[in-house]
Parts: structure tokens; C-alpha cells; sequence
């Protein structure tokens, strides 16, 4: 805990980079496959930097990729961490008394995820992992955990389509009618397909959260089981992932099916919000 102090962050936009001016963020990620979302606000920028921001509105509104916006956050040690990065949507700078206000919004694989589409017929036997290659990159999102998701399905021997498959119209659908089918949940996480057993949790190392390693004030579980709690700007959370809490009134294994990231360089807010239910 004593290395969890003096605040480090990093908001590139395009190729302008931002370390010292004040901003504001608040990112928002689910397991579920609706893309997830960002705002970003820089404090008093240059007009020459305000300017070439300008330049970076999206206008092509058919596009499946956009400008990269990009969030490190963390503390000097272990240094930031990547807590998101997606395709800006807007951008606007106002003037709110004597300061200079930029406001940017952005979706993570968002254009992708409305206007891809997909047109292919593949024959007989065609591997499915060919056919998510394709939709990935109709998305113009990276293939992720694409492969170990595969992996499993060949391992239960369902990993290609015995007769042939036909796919025409939106990329996204369908994605969503092949995770269905195979019975995954699948969202895309910082540009990239992250797919889960329904149910499931991703796999890899549990993160373990107490008072000593990040854990503020008591997580609470709601009459549905939903377990809420508040943690420092600590790196390896993502949502899909295992925390295991150990608190005075809850403890246990959970799985995070959506965290914000909220974070204020010249206030008080600093952390993330977790949600999840019992693993």
C-alpha cells in the first residue's frame, strides 16, 4: 500500500500527448457486448493544441475505425497503467470562466461495432476461427482471446462448420448469433474481442483485495447478489476477471462484470468502482 501514492497519468488523442495539464476522466466497462464508453476532459490547453484537436473530429460517420484516444493512469510506482483506449466520437473546447474546457467523448470499437459488415460465404469444413478472423476485422477490433476460445472448441469438436456458413450484413450480429451459439459472451475490451464462457470467469490469477492492497471502505452485495465495492487506481483489473474480497462483512470470490474508472489529477477522485456476482 505505501507504493500506492503520487498520481501519474498519460491522455494521448491522436498523436497529442497530455502528462501535466489537470483533466478529468471517467471510463466505463461491462462483460456485456454493447461497446463501452469514455469522457475525457483536458483543463486549458494551448490554442495550438486545441486547434489541431479540432482537426481530429470525426467526419466520416461510415468509418469502422477512428482517432485512438488513449488513458494511463496509476501511481508512480508501478508507473500508469492502460485503463483504456478507443475511438474518439466528439470533441469540443469552451470557455468556462478564465479556463480554456476540452471535452471528448469516445467508444471503445464503438464505429466498428455500428457500421461493420460482412459479406462471405465459406464451404464445408471451414474453420471458425477463419470466419471470427473475418468479423474481427470487419470490426477493425484485434482478435484478443480469439484463439484460446477456439482452442476449446476443438477440444469439444465444434470448432469448424461441418456445412459451410453464409455471413451478410452487420458485423457485429453476426458475432453476437456465433457467441450465442456456442454458448460465450464475448465484448470488446481496449480494441481487442474478449470472449468468456457464459457464466464463466476469464482465466488467470485472481486479484486479491483486502484494506492492504487497495480495498476503501466496505464492499456491499445488494438483494440480487450483486457485490459493489471501491478500490485505489491499482493496476490488472478488468472486468470478466476474479476478485477475491476479503473484507469484514464480505468475503469471497467474484466476478467483475463492470468497473469505472474515475479520475480527477486536481481532486479527490481517484479509483475504481467494481460490480460483480459470486464466482
Amino acid at each position: 500500500m505505501s507504493r500506492l501514492f503520487d498520481r501519474r497519468w498519460r491522455v494521448t488523442i491522436g498523436t497529442i500527448e497530455f502528462t501535466t495539464l489537470d483533466c478529468d476522466f471517467s471510463v466505463t466497462k461491462t462483460i456485456k457486448p454493447e461497446p463501452n464508453t469514455c469522457e475525457i476532459t483536458v483543463y486549458n490547453l494551448n490554442r495550438e493544441h486545441q486547434a489541431e484537436l479540432e482537426e481530429l473530429r470525426p467526419r466520416d460517420k461510415k468509418a469502422t475505425t477512428g482517432i485512438p484516444c488513449r488513458i494511463e493512469a496509476g501511481y508512480a510506482d508501478p508507473g500508469p497503467q492502460l485503463i483504456w483506449l478507443g475511438d474518439l466520437r466528439t470533441i469540443e473546447t469552451t470557455r468556462d470562466g478564465p479556463d480554456w474546457v476540452t471535452h471528448a467523448t469516445s467508444g471503445d470499437g464503438e464505429r466498428g461495432w455500428q457500421n461493420g459488415k460482412i459479406h462471405v460465404i465459406y464451404g464445408p469444413k471451414t474453420p471458425i476461427e477463419t470466419a471470427l478472423r473475418a468479423i474481427a476485422r470487419e470490426l477493425g477490433v484485434a482478435p484478443g482471446n480469439l484463439s484460446k476460445a477456439v482452442q476449446k472448441m476443438k477440444i469439444a469438436g465444434a470448432a469448424m462448420f461441418p456445412t459451410g456458413k453464409v455471413f451478410s450484413g452487420s458485423a457485429s450480429r453476426a458475432l453476437l448469433d456465433f457467441a450465442r451459439s456456442a454458448d460465450l459472451e464475448v465484448s470488446i475490451q481496449d480494441g481487442a474481442l474478449q470472449f468468456v464462457d457464459r457464466g464463466k470467469a476469464l482465466s488467470g490469477e485472481s486479484l486479491k483485495l483486502s484494506s492492504e492492497t487497495g480495498l476503501i471502505g466496505s464492499p456491499t452485495v445488494d438483494n440480487e447478489g450483486v457485490m459493489t465495492c471501491n478500490v485505489l487506481m491499482i493496476p490488472d483489473v478488468r472486468v470478466g476477471s476474479v476478485v477475491v474480497l476479503d473484507a469484514a462483512r464480505v468475503k469471497g470470490a467474484y466476478r467483475i462484470e463492470q468497473a469505472t474508472w474515475t479520475g480527477a489529477t486536481s481532486g479527490d477522485e481517484w479509483g475504481v468502482e467494481l460490480k460483480g456476482k459470486r464466482h
